[in-house]
């Protein structure tokens, strides 16, 4: 939704978002298409963008999304007028330090807060070669593909130790829709873009969201089964990789064109490496707790910035529930566990607090959610849809 919402807006014309998510973060994203100078209208059909229809505004609010600073960065850096980029409550504390430096490389003139938001960002871009630092987040990398199409002249993208490569994948597929061309590399270490490119206005239909339905598979494989519509088994977003998790726990799956069921099965231990996918370690982690045996999670290290310390609160939250959890290095360890109940604080963080519903569904007496009111930033019924499903919700 955010990255169509950009793309629209970068064009002329008109274009249609179908299937929109009001989520706090595609609300953000919304926020910052009318920063670029589009109309944004709600319709009965959906959202319809207009882009190049205003001036870029020189301050935008991107709430708490890490994807809208790190992404709509470079974007707002194609423009003369200087922009400043806040945000709200654990965005604040997210690094930024890694998009100062090749933005300086670009001619573009970019400040933070000793690294941390807000940015203050003048264009333009002068050059679009630059080597970018793509191990802690490919968010930035997304910017720049949805902006240096429009620079005048070719560029060249080098990306080391690029994680997460499925996003990048993403970004390109729904570029690609709004008539966009990128070429890259097998390895997603070297990107050329055409420059002089344009957006065309069109129709788009936003998928629905495996980050957010993860938690809902999951909580069916450890209670009875849900069937998920809107969902693509081949889509390109990282985190429909949670099928593979389940079915190496001995979940059974069912998979149509556009949903997914699940349904309860003996659940064993399982090994799975979430490096290129790391908002999966909260659903996995309590999934792993109805596990026979001890279940291994790999890729902890990418989870300290994210709206938690994510890897440090799900082994404080949880253990504190009754659950064994260890983190070895970049290994998280959650063996099968009694959970008594109790409280779990969310720390602010959406995922960390639907992990803590789950962990309640298996629980012995329940588990309280404090601060369960953040699932806002990405999935606003999530409770609803839990309870929809036979979860006991009060």
């Amino acid at each position: 939704m955010i990255r169509a919402s950009a793309a629209a807006a970068l064009g002329f014309g008109e274009s249609l978002i179908r299937n929109p998510s009001f989520c706090d973060d595609a609300l953000a994203g919304l926020r910052l298409a009318e920063g670029l100078g589009a109309l944004v209208r709600r319709t009965g059909d959906g959202v319809r963008i207009e882009g190049g229809t205003g001036r870029v505004s020189s301050f935008v609010n991107c709430g708490e999304s890490g994807l809208c600073m790190r992404m709509f960065a470079p974007i707002f850096a194609l423009f003369e007028r200087e922009t400043r980029l806040s945000g709200e409550g654990s965005l604040l504390s997210r690094p930024m330090r890694m998009l100062e430096l090749p933005l300086a490389e670009m001619g573009v003139e970019v400040g933070t807060k000793d690294g941390y938001p807000p940015l203050a960002i003048r264009g333009p871009i002068r050059t679009g070669s630059v080597r970018i630092d793509g191990s802690l987040s490919s968010q930035f990398l997304t910017g720049l593909l949805t902006a240096l199409p429009l620079f005048p002249e070719d560029s060249q993208l080098h990306v080391d130790g690029l994680k997460s490569k499925p996003y990048a994948a993403l970004t390109i597929s729904l570029l690609a829709r709004f008539g966009i061309s990128i070429e890259a590399d097998p390895g997603f270490s070297h990107f050329q873009i055409k420059g002089g490119q344009s957006y065309r206005s069109v129709e788009y239909r936003v998928e629905g969201d495996w980050s957010g339905a993860a938690f809902i598979l999951t909580a069916a494989a450890v209670r009875g089964e849900a069937t998920v519509e809107n969902l693509r088994p081949d889509s390109l977003q990282a985190d429909r990789r949670v099928l593979e998790a389940l079915r190496a726990a001995g979940a059974e799956l069912i998979l149509q064109e556009d949903s997914v069921t699940v349904r309860r099965r003996d659940l064993k231990a399982f090994d799975f490496d979430a490096t290129d996918c790391p908002d999966l370690f909260p659903p996995l982690a309590a999934l792993a707790l109805n596990c026979a045996g001890t279940s291994r999670i790999f890729g902890a290290g990418r989870l300290k910035h994210k709206e938690s310390d994510r890897a440090a609160v799900l082994f404080e939250e949880l253990s504190g529930l009754g659950a064994a959890i260890a983190i070895r290095e970049d290994v998280l360890e959650v063996a099968r566990s009694r959970i008594r109940g109790g409280t779990l604080d969310a720390h602010n963080d959406h995922r960390i607090a639907m992990a803590g519903a789950l962990a309640g569904l298996a629980s012995e007496s329940g588990v309280r959610v404090e601060g369960a009111e953040c699932v806002a930033k990405s999935y606003p019924r999530f409770f609803e849809d839990l309870e929809s499903l036979g979860g006991d919700i009060s």
